[in-house]
């Protein structure tokens, strides 16, 4: 007679429990490399993300000109001297590199310099953009020490007048890494924005800064302001925003001459009227064409054109 073995429960328990123990050391291992994998998956992404950080938007490996290695502010009074594009100044203050409502960027490229009075719209920018918005704007290039022309970057931002504000905000608890790449908000190729780009803040900050009495006009791409042109209902605010190549990750804020100073070159006065027009219309399809090969730009003229000649004033300041 065949002897038969009876299971208890208990029986059966220790009969599984190997099996038991093999799956949940196995789940512990899957658990572990998913981990890892994604401990791993988090650092790779972190190195790309800091990879990018560390390109920065604009080629910086251009050769010091004699403005660019100046280091302190030419004594005096402050005085912007010559044009936004051909000129210096004296008695430049500093932009501190954070403030209410905004942030400095790029702060190696020692250009925070500027006129009181653009430090103050600034100052007072951000004050704005963190009572209406609470957040912070991003502050690009304003000018050198001294001013003068820059050895990349700008053609302009000579008389510590001018001032780039990024079409990007950030919360107050948002890190905001001093050397990342402005984003463009526009679809060149398309004429459009792209969706989320032109947000409520960006939107009011350019309004904040047209309406602004010191400032005298304000470069974005013929884009962004063909997109404010047709969503705002009283346009008459835009008649500062002028359209300008480039210009769709930041905008560039212009103050006037000051009324007192002989020594800066105002320029022309801007045209009547709030600029939605064809003529703007035209600036966004030129624009298409280009980015998309319909057409070709204008090449560029093989004889270099003669340095400009910089204000008395500007030689005296560079040499002292």
């Amino acid at each position: 007679m065949k002897r038969t073995t009876k299971v208890t429960a208990k029986g059966k328990w220790r009969q599984l429990l190997p099996a038991m123990i093999l799956v949940v050391s196995i789940s512990a291992f899957d658990s572990a490399w998913v981990k890892a994998q994604s401990a791993q998956s988090v650092q790779s992404s972190n190195q790309t993300n800091a990879l990018a950080i560390s390109h920065t938007y604009q080629p910086e490996n251009k050769p010091d000109n004699a403005w660019s290695v100046l280091s302190s502010p030419a004594l005096g009074p402050s005085e912007p001297i010559g044009s936004y594009a051909n000129g210096c100044m004296q008695g430049a203050s500093v932009l501190p590199e954070t403030g209410t409502g905004y942030q400095s960027m790029r702060r190696h490229r020692n250009r925070y310099y500027g006129q009181p009075e653009l430090i103050r719209f600034v100052e007072q920018a951000g004050v704005f953009m963190d009572a209406k918005h609470e957040q912070r704007l991003l502050i690009g290039d304003l000018s050198q020490v001294r001013g003068g022309p820059m050895n990349y970057g700008h053609s302009s931002h000579q008389t510590g007048l001018d001032v780039d504000i990024w079409l990007q905000s950030v919360f107050p608890d948002e890190p905001a890494h001093p050397n990342r790449d402005m984003r463009s908000i526009v679809d060149k190729a398309a004429g459009t924005v792209i969706a989320g780009g032109l947000t409520p803040a960006m939107r009011d900050a350019l309004y904040f800064s047209a309406t602004y009495d010191r400032v005298e006009r304000i470069f974005v791409n013929p884009v962004i302001k063909l997109a404010l042109c047709q969503q705002e209902t009283d346009t008459r605010w835009l008649q500062k925003l002028r359209p300008w190549w480039g210009h769709d990750s930041h905008f560039h804020v212009r103050l006037a001459c000051p009324a007192h100073v002989a020594s800066c070159e105002s320029q022309a006065p801007i045209p009547a009227g709030d600029g939605c027009d064809d003529d703007l219309v035209n600036w966004v399809n030129e624009q298409s064409d280009i980015v998309t090969g319909k057409i070709k730009p204008s090449p560029k003229p093989t004889r270099k054109k003669a340095p400009k000649q910089l204000p008395t004033a500007c030689e005296t300041l560079l040499t002292n």
